[in-house]
């Protein structure tokens, strides 16, 4: 009876492995009968900046994979279309733009080939290669493309980018297509386009058919003074409105007097990087100037629509040498006038006894009235040790700046206060707008008014705005604000300050802290810079919550 049912339950068993047998052949029969291959899975994008690696699983019996991608998701047109026995492809494509792609598995016999798989989309993100201040590629400069020589742009994008040529189109329409780059060129990121107009010209890079980026760059100049020139003969025999260009490196004296102006003129070096010097002199001079001298003003009763200094290194010290005399002003003024704009953009301005910026009319026959005053980019350092006064001042109540703009620009190593326009009786004002500064050591004559911004009775219309600026290092016991106006707006936003930045309210309902509207970083001054008392500002708090954001972005 055991026997019998041993031989039931092998027969069983037999019967079992005979039918799996066979079904797994029938299995194997079943893949290899299909009409065609499985589709590929694991289909992914993977991105770095504009480059696209897209990858899938490798699918059994696939001789090879065909890929396409196109900027249509029904695949009308396609910029890739191609057959690979790899599982991936690396490709650089457009910026800020969506991709559709799509790849199937090819067989020995193609009648057996995949059907391709379900559409993957991807963007790529925004794409400028080309250099310059607030960009990822910044270098610190202000500009990509800018004058080098006359009638010339120099153009940098990032080194060893992949290009094939540029497209400049002038503001009027004129166009120099297709101007190759060729492997040194490449190499350097680096181009000059020779023989262009007086212009605004936009710049574009393309790697083949691909935008890279886009930037902007001026063409302009009336007049080219050599290394020998005469700046002071250059701007009296100027016309209005004419552009005067400096050699680059080159100190230019100014003179042993002040240049009183009477015209529109701008003064320009051509290169941002190696700036023009323009300092007064001793030399040839039978009064020499002295440390209460200024080097520019305005001509009494004159009315100038623009006044524009760019890449020019302004020295205090006469003859550009630190053993000579060290004059006290930049810009003083103490005659009737009107300017509507005084602009200084990327200019260093440094080694003044008093300030760069003085209106002292007194009265109202000598009335004196900037409309908008700027400093865009510019570095001010090591002023006002000499006397009493901030970097910029007014102090009679006949003298008015009715906009202050100072932007992208680092301060640093200044005895008084950054504005300060005191008057004994309510004074109209437009604005005062501070955005991406860096500040350090303000403030620190301890017998001085210790104030960062000082506007005693100033009605300002549309208040103060401080936005995105970082407060290193100042005096003991300074105050971030002080007016008797209590009804002035001030908007504080993105900003930061070190802890060895003090700012104490020294008068109850006049001097106000501004520490509360901003962020604290635990470290010091020099926690945070590299070294920021001699103006290395190099950032070195990589962890630093404001990078790329906070201060003079041209360190970043």
């Amino acid at each position: 009876m055991k026997n019998i049912k041993n031989i039931q339950l092998a027969a069983f068993f037999a019967v079992i492995f005979v039918v799996g047998a066979f079904t797994s052949c029938n299995d194997d029969l079943t893949l290899k009968s299909l009409p065609y291959l499985f589709r590929p899975v694991n289909f992914a994008a993977t991105l770095n900046k504009t480059v696209a690696t897209i990858s899938w699983a490798a699918v059994d019996s696939a001789k090879s994979y065909t890929l396409q991608v196109s900027m249509d998701s029904t695949f009308k047109s396609r910029m890739v279309d191609t057959t690979t026995t790899k599982l991936f492809i690396t490709k650089e494509f457009a910026g800020e733009t969506t991709f559709y792609a799509r790849v199937r598995a090819n067989a020995g016999d193609t009648t057996k080939n995949s059907k391709f798989n379900a559409t993957l989309s991807f963007k790529t993100p925004k794409e400028n290669i080309f250099l310059g201040y607030g960009t990822s590629n910044n270098t610190g400069n202000l500009y990509s493309a800018y004058m080098n020589n006359a009638n010339t742009l120099d153009i940098k994008w990032q080194p060893g980018a992949n290009a094939t040529h540029l497209i400049l189109t002038s503001a009027d329409g004129s166009i120099r297509d297709s101007v190759s780059l060729l492997a040194p060129q490449l190499t350097s990121g680096e181009k000059a386009v020779t023989s262009l107009s007086k212009s605004t010209w936009k710049v574009a890079i393309y790697n083949g058919s691909i935008l890279r980026g886009t930037t902007y760059g001026l063409v302009e100049g009336d007049v080219i003074l050599g290394p020998t020139d005469n700046l002071r003969t250059a701007l009296d025999n100027a016309t209005s409105g004419q552009i005067i260009m400096l050699s680059p490196g080159v100190t230019y004296a100014i003179g042993g007097a002040a240049y009183n102006f009477s015209k529109n003129v701008k003064v320009k070096s051509f290169s941002p990087i190696s700036r023009s010097v323009v300092c007064m002199t001793t030399s040839g001079t039978t009064t020499p100037p002295t440390t209460t001298s200024n080097m520019m003003g305005v001509v009494a009763s004159s009315a100038i629509d623009s006044l524009v200094f760019e890449n020019i290194d302004f020295t205090g010290y006469c003859d550009n040498n630190t053993s000579s005399i060290k004059i006290g002003y930049l810009f003083s003024n103490k005659v009737a006038c009107t300017v509507t704009n005084l602009k200084f953009t990327n200019c260093n301005i440094h080694n003044l006894g008093n300030t760069t910026m003085r209106l002292s009319g007194g009265t109202p026959t000598a009335s004196q009235r900037i409309s908008n005053l700027i400093y865009n980019g510019c570095v001010i350092s090591e002023s006002g040790f000499a006397s009493g006064y901030a970097l910029v001042n007014i102090s009679k109540s006949s003298d008015y700046i009715d906009n202050i703009v100072i932007s992208n620009s680092t301060l640093y190593n200044f005895s008084y206060p950054v504005i300060s326009i005191v008057q004994t009786a309510t004074t109209p004002m437009t604005s005062v707008s501070i955005s991406n500064c860096t500040f350090n050591q303000t403030s620190q004559n301890a017998g001085g008014t210790r104030v960062l911004f000082n506007f005693d009775y100033m009605a300002l219309t549309n208040g103060i705005s401080i936005k995105n600026c970082i407060f290193g290092s100042s005096g003991a016991a300074t105050a971030g604000l002080k007016t008797t106006n209590a009804t002035v707006a001030t908007t504080i936003t993105g900003c930061y300050y070190t802890s060895d930045f003090v700012d104490e309210t020294l008068v109850a309902g006049v001097s106000y802290s501004i520490k509360p509207s901003m962020s604290g970083y635990s470290g010091n001054s020099t926690s945070l810079w590299k070294s920021p008392l001699t103006g290395d500002f190099t950032l070195i708090d990589t962890s630093f919550k404001g990078k790329g954001v906070a201060g003079d972005l041209r360190v970043y």
